[in-house]
């Protein structure tokens, strides 16, 4: 094999490989639960395509934080009011997933091409944290998700070059509190929107906006089987309930993931054949 042959080959594995973990990296999707007696439960998975190096620390009543902004000038300076629980990442102080004392979880889930964060301005550096520290500061700070709801367009968030990895993280972020009430929390254009999250579901890109429309071209399916499709001379008999899972997108996709989540984490008001609850 010539060197140009092997460079060749090298190069195309490589953009496999390339596209192999960026795809990896988008594929996180988050659910809450709400059992029959009422009980409710966050639950996620971390599909992430670079070791973040997690280790489950406490953050205690009182802990002292700082926000970090684009220049290395100190941001926001807080204490906790509330303790937590959950994965920090790159051995730093922060709690990127997490729940409060208070029964209040926050997430933050991966949000390439769309996240675009608000524009950095000295003068409101006082106020400002990095996308990293947004869990940490929600944890630190509240109990309920009005509470985060009616707080959170005081702050700022910056883009924040993490250093250990050389760029601003794209992030959107989940919240629940101990109600079952769940919120979306995304900076997009360099606004801040937030959206009430009845489904208690998130994945990836594009916004959440857009997977709550996207559930439109999916009101068809069902656990219950297909009735025949007659057409004329032929009766087509169903082999299952559509295309992919239980007639869903069967893709890892994250408008695929969110519709799959939308089916399991869905409570129902009385189970049955057609019907889920946990």
């Amino acid at each position: 094999m010539t060197a140009r042959r092997f460079a060749q080959k090298l190069a195309a594995t490589i953009s496999v490989g390339a596209l192999v973990l960026a795809s990896a990296a988008e594929a996180c999707t988050g659910v809450r639960l709400i059992a029959v007696d009422g009980t409710v439960v966050y639950a996620r998975t971390l599909e992430f395509a670079v070791d973040v190096h997690s280790d489950v620390i406490v953050s205690p009543r009182g802990f002292a934080r700082v926000g970090s902004t684009p220049y290395g000038k100190e941001g926001l300076a807080w204490k906790a009011k509330y303790a937590s629980v959950g994965a920090n990442a790159l051995g730093l102080p922060i709690i990127p997933d997490g729940l409060n004392e208070a029964g209040l979880a926050a997430g933050l889930f991966y949000f390439p091409t769309t996240a675009g964060y608000m524009a950095y301005e000295p003068a409101s550096a006082a106020r400002t944290i990095a996308p990293w520290q947004l869990a940490s500061w929600v944890l630190d700070n509240f109990k309920s998700a009005d509470e985060v709801k009616a707080n959170i367009g005081s702050i700022m968030v910056a883009p924040t070059v993490l250093k250990q990895w050389g760029f601003t993280p794209p992030v959107h972020m989940i919240v629940h509190d101990a109600s079952g009430k769940s919120i979306v929390v995304e900076y997009v254009g360099g606004r801040l929107n937030v959206y009430d999250n009845p489904l208690g579901i998130i994945t990836n890109s594009p916004g959440f906006d857009w997977h709550m429309t996207n559930l439109r071209n999916y009101v068809g399916f069902s656990l219950a089987n297909r009735p025949p499709v007659d057409l004329g001379p032929v009766t087509l008999e169903p082999f299952g309930q559509g295309s992919g899972m239980l007639g869903m997108p069967g893709d890892f996709t994250p408008p695929s993931r969110f519709v799959r989540a939308r089916r399991s984490a869905t409570p129902c008001s009385s189970p049955g054949p057609a019907t889920r609850r946990f």
